[in-house]
């Protein structure tokens, strides 16, 4: 087996395929922070009900949207790790601030499915404000354990085995 040609030994950025936006080079971090972005949009998508009322291909190019001007201009200097229950606790306060913005959790659900440019630039805004928000509080409290180890490097896993 030729493993000098192998997904895993490409010099292409991982998550260059991911939305198309990326720049050249992304860091270990940068993918791992991708990675968090991601999952936290297809959850707060799930949390909010748009996920049932749309085919797979409008679903899955409106996440890459959201994600994309997510990462526009989020930045993590250090280390960055995150499980689970970091996303939940993420989300839930993202979604709470939408809902708060939009009036109830059926008309964040309305104006999340129009895809309107205007609510998806708010929904972005408010994703990095909350994005940054954990950043800020994990570089407070935070240092690497093994357990944040292997869940980094599974996450960096799966990550890399669902964009190839």
């Amino acid at each position: 087996m030729d493993t000098m040609n192998s997904p895993m030994n490409t010099t292409e950025p991982a998550a260059a395929s991911a939305s198309g936006c990326e720049s050249p080079i992304e860091t270990d971090v940068q993918k791992q922070l991708r990675l968090f972005v991601t999952v936290l949009t297809v959850r707060l998508l799930h949390k909010c009900n748009t996920v049932q009322s749309r085919t797979k291909e409008q679903w899955a190019a409106h996440t890459k949207t959201l994600v994309s001007q997510t990462m526009e201009g989020l930045t993590v200097t250090g280390n960055f790790s995150a499980d689970g229950k970091d996303i939940k606790k993420v989300c839930k306060a993202v979604q709470k601030d939408l809902q708060k913005r939009y009036g109830s959790k059926g008309l964040l659900q309305t104006v999340i499915l129009q895809e309107n440019a205007a609510v998806d630039a708010d929904i972005a805004q408010c994703l990095q404000t909350h994005t940054r928000a954990f950043i800020a509080e994990q570089g407070k409290k935070r240092s690497w354990s093994w357990k944040d180890v292997c869940v980094y490097t599974l996450g960096v896993v799966v990550f890399r085995c669902i964009i190839n």
